[in-house]
């Protein structure tokens, strides 16, 4: 059996439709092909059950990218096709999308734009209160397919690099979604200073100038700059081995999250449940309490509950 998910965007959510995908592979034996936008797919590729990914292209309008996305999309026959995405856009990718007789095209019941008229069923009932990792779930529910137990199949790889990393160590990623959400570098360098511990800065392009006065406003203590010099993939990589997570902005934190490494969320106002990871070892500390010395505390909860954990 072969199924196609669509999930295109934005790149910190397609972390919510594993569990139902690896759920659907695991019921059927089936082979995943996904679609995501360019800036997912070295994320989608690190997904275990995804056999394929296709790229949606940035610029859909250009006729030559609309070809070349069709010839790919149409190399196979779907069994199954499941919206996860919930708009037009997606919806239209599941109608252009070869399938086999009788196969369905099932969408989410967050579903915007008319989108529910491309499907053949909407699964669940619309309700946003719920976490996205539940509602992506709803497929699996309608397939009357078992939900639990809940995984996040995921591998990144390591980065090359010159300096070989410590044995431990916290990443503290810089990135921030909005403005407001970005900490200043005084934050980060007494933070840094009480932590005590290497440290490695993640990031882009807008974190550059941060990090560089992160480093060397600390040229005593053992600091790893790698922001805007691995890819997304990569920084999976070496969160995935890190002792703890620092990060504010939802990809980083989602990702960290799912790789079951302890996590600090510093979310900034406005945040809810629904932007929190699902059942996953994080701390989240919001608004005014967003303090070094609330980050040490939060990092030495999580490590006894690590150690808890793992004890037999």
């Amino acid at each position: 059996m072969r199924i196609l998910v669509v999930k295109l965007f934005p790149t910190s959510e397609l972390f919510h439709a594993l569990p139902a995908v690896h759920r659907l592979r695991r019921a059927y034996g089936a082979k995943i092909d996904w679609v995501v936008h360019e800036q997912g797919a070295e994320i989608v590729a690190c997904f275990d059950d995804v056999n394929r990914v296709i790229v949606y292209p940035e610029d859909e309008l250009k006729h030559a990218n609309r070809r070349d996305f069709r010839k790919k999309l149409h190399q196979e026959t779907y069994d199954l096709v499941v919206d996860l995405q919930g708009a037009m856009q997606s919806a239209l990718v599941c109608k252009s999308a070869r399938k086999s007789r009788g196969a369905e095209v099932l969408g989410p019941s967050f579903q915007t734009e008319g989108a529910c008229f491309m499907y053949t069923a909407t699964t669940g009932i619309r309700d946003r209160e719920r976490h996205p990792v539940v509602e992506c779930m709803d497929v699996l529910r309608y397939l009357d397919i078992q939900t639990y137990p809940i995984a996040f199949p995921l591998r990144f790889p390591m980065p090359f690099v010159a300096k070989s990393l410590p044995p431990s160590y916290v990443v503290c990623s810089l990135d921030g979604v909005r403005k407001k959400d970005r900490l200043e570098a005084a934050f980060w360098i007494e933070t840094i200073q009480r932590l005590n511990h290497p440290i490695v800065l993640l990031g882009g392009r807008d974190s550059e100038e941060l990090a560089d006065e992160v480093e060397d406003s600390l040229l005593d203590l053992p600091i790893y700059n790698f922001v805007r010099q691995i890819n997304l993939a990569e920084q999976g990589g070496v969160m995935q081995a890190a002792e703890t997570v620092i990060a504010c902005d939802a990809f980083s934190v989602h990702m960290a999250a799912y790789l079951r490494c302890p996590t600090i969320a510093l979310f900034g106002s406005g945040k809810t449940t629904r932007m929190q990871p699902f059942d996953s070892l994080c701390s989240v500390i919001e608004g005014s309490e967003i303090e070094p010395k609330a980050i040490v505390a939060a990092r030495d909860e999580l490590k006894e509950q690590r150690g808890e954990v793992v004890s037999f």
